[in-house]
């Protein structure tokens, strides 16, 4: 085989978990085409997966409306068709995504045989189960890929390179905010896509406080989208002593994992930057209340995951459906604090 279109369109945490599968095709097939549909907003992250031949952008808004629909929809599926891959890999599990894999017109469509919407199945020619005892996502990915290729299952290691670039320009940002080279950073990244899965800015503030109060030189870099730019602000203003600086909305993906790999932890939600860190090999503080550990969890050692002894974890909910968000206060601040402390020192 020489040409394979992968489709994991979103989100950041998602894409970030097929990286390990791409590099088991990279290592059987050296000089194959690996192209990658994916969502506009996460192609940057690709830019650091040397596996990854070409980027093809997923055009979700103008598909979203009637008016752009009909030309986007023609300009992807032309692009998709003119590549004639050998093989599409539909890692999202969606109908949407398995929709466009099969109107690529490659001899093999492979999918999971329990994608997250059933229907997709019904449009791959190539079903996998990958077996039970593989759990995380991460390595699903991987196994889905070993059974098709007949390659043994492992997961590489896929550090993510330092971009100069990205680092060019975080250096300047975080110049012109005055940080000094001897400091420690801390990275903190409130932001979360499930309202669920935020932890409030006070909780994150009273960590950072305390860290603060025990390291010398300790400097907390409050990252995140411009959406997430208000609990960053609230954070900073709630800490009195602790040293921070807000650069959420001031960078993009590229600049955001270079200032991950400058952390020495990063303090997090269950979020793609929690994912990031783990592809950075940067202890990740991760809190969970909806989501599972161990599906989802920053993958690999080094991380501590913090989730509350409560009946009602692992809803998998959006919004708290006893809308009181009792697991964000059952996590002691003074515990997550200790971890973080006991790293730094």
């Amino acid at each position: 085989m020489e040409r394979f279109l992968i489709i994991k369109i979103s989100s950041l945490g998602d894409v970030l978990h097929a990286f390990p599968a791409v590099s088991l095709i990279r290592r059987k097939f050296p000089d194959a085409k690996i192209d990658w549909l994916v969502n506009p907003s996460f192609a940057p992250v690709l830019e650091y997966n040397k596996d990854v031949s070409g980027i093809l952008k997923f055009p979700r808004k103008e598909l979203g409306s009637p008016l752009s629909f009909p030309g986007a929809f023609s300009t992807l599926v032309s692009r998709i068709r003119r590549e004639k891959y050998d093989m599409v890999i539909d890692l999202q599990g969606l109908f949407r995504s398995a929709f466009f894999a099969k109107f690529a017109r490659s001899p093999e469509v492979a999918g999971f045989a329990s994608p997250r919407e059933k229907l997709s199945a019904l449009l791959y020619n190539r079903k996998i189960s990958p077996e039970p005892e593989y759990v995380h996502a991460v390595e699903k990915n991987a196994r889905l890929v070993s059974i098709l290729l007949d390659i043994p299952f492992s997961v590489p290691d896929t550090l993510l390179p330092v971009n100069s670039a990205n680092k060019g320009k975080l250096d300047s940002l975080l110049a012109g905010k005055g940080i000094a080279q001897d400091e420690i950073l801390v990275g903190v990244a409130p932001g979360a896509r499930w309202e669920s899965k935020q932890w409030p800015p006070e909780f994150f503030a009273e960590v950072v406080e305390k860290v603060g109060a025990s390291v010398e030189k300790c400097r907390f870099l409050l990252l995140g989208s411009p959406d997430e730019l208000e609990a960053c602000r609230k954070i900073a203003s709630v800490c009195l002593k602790a040293r921070t600086t807000v650069i959420a909305g001031e960078t993009g993906i590229g600049e955001l994992v270079e200032a991950i790999r400058m952390s020495k932890c990063l303090l997090c939600n269950d979020s793609g930057p929690m994912h990031i860190a783990a592809c950075l090999h940067v202890p990740a503080f991760a809190f969970f209340g909806p989501t599972d550990p161990d599906k989802t969890g920053p993958y690999g050692k080094g991380h501590t995951v913090f989730k509350p002894d409560m009946s009602c974890i692992k809803c998998f909910k959006r919004y708290c459906p006893q809308r009181n968000n009792l697991c964000h206060k059952s996590i002691d601040s003074s515990s997550v604090a200790e971890g973080v402390i006991s790293l730094l020192r």
